[in-house]
């Protein structure tokens, strides 16, 4: 493993670019564009980059410990400490873009999240509250948007579904480590449920956020809340033959419930 690829492994590629496209989509149809729309999406990637490699900087001893190969620490493509100095600068570059294009008071919600996730990577990852970090920084983030556009408060359903969806993505994301965790004396509130309570309530909280999508969306264009319906159907049978790929169907879901929203006016 490379250098230049330990770092993107690090950074967990794959929900660093969802979270990144998710909330560069949400701010474009809120009303974002131009150099804005571009400093919002720039601070979002940024930000997430710091988020994944502190996580990975933390993990590192636990980590090898384990003999995760999979992990760039312990495959020797990059130190803890280079990760440390990566996460602390992106954290810094994060927070002033987030100001830059949203202001002192926009900006901040999006520090929040930012300040919630490295809460999470310190402190309580491994403890039964490991889910309110994800719920605080996602729920914080359509403030970011809609006050740093242009003051206006975010509708109450944006809030509660960025949160509740966050929740469910955060068990989906911990469920393949449960056991792991366990034997390595780890917690999290998807270690403290067990594979089957954890796995359950990752998808009442996916259908209660897909219900509240599908309330935005029914009056306005009804086809939408069917699309939503349906792949949150389709997305049960498939981690139900595929329990292992629990995250990156519920990360599919995601992606239909954005292009939903977007498709639908007046929101």
């Amino acid at each position: 493993m490379g250098t230049v690829r330990g770092y993107v492994v690090a950074a967990h590629a794959a929900p660093t670019i969802a979270v990144w496209t998710l909330m560069t989509v949400v701010a474009w149809r809120v009303g974002w564009q131009g150099l804005p729309l571009v400093l919002v999406s720039a601070a979002v990637l940024v930000g997430q980059l710091s988020v994944g490699w502190s996580n990975d900087a933390i993990d590192a001893p636990a980590d090898l410990r384990a003999e995760r190969r999979a992990k760039p620490t312990v495959a020797g493509a990059v130190t803890a400490r280079a990760l440390w100095v990566g996460a602390a600068s992106a954290l810094v570059v994060a927070c002033a873009l987030s100001w830059l294009a949203a202001g002192w008071v926009g900006g901040s919600f999006h520090v929040l999240a930012l300040a919630m996730a490295w809460l999470y990577n310190l402190v309580m990852s491994r403890t039964a509250w490991s889910w309110l970090p994800y719920a605080v920084a996602f729920g914080a983030m359509p403030a970011f948007l809609y006050v740093g556009l242009d003051g206006s408060a975010p509708p109450a359903w944006s809030v509660v579904a960025f949160a509740v969806v966050a929740t469910s993505a955060h068990l989906a994301n911990a469920i393949p480590d449960i056991d792991s965790d366990r034997a390595a004396g780890l917690g999290g509130l998807a270690v403290r449920l067990g594979t089957r309570r954890a796995t359950l309530l990752c998808w009442v909280l996916l259908a209660a956020g897909t219900l509240v999508l599908m309330s935005v969306t029914w009056s306005v264009r009804p086809v939408a809340s069917v699309v939503l319906l349906v792949a949150f159907a389709a997305a049960v049978l498939w981690a139900t033959v595929r329990p292992d790929r629990v995250f990156a169907v519920l990360l599919v879901v995601v992606g239909i419930d954005v292009i939903a929203l977007v498709a639908t006016p007046a929101w």
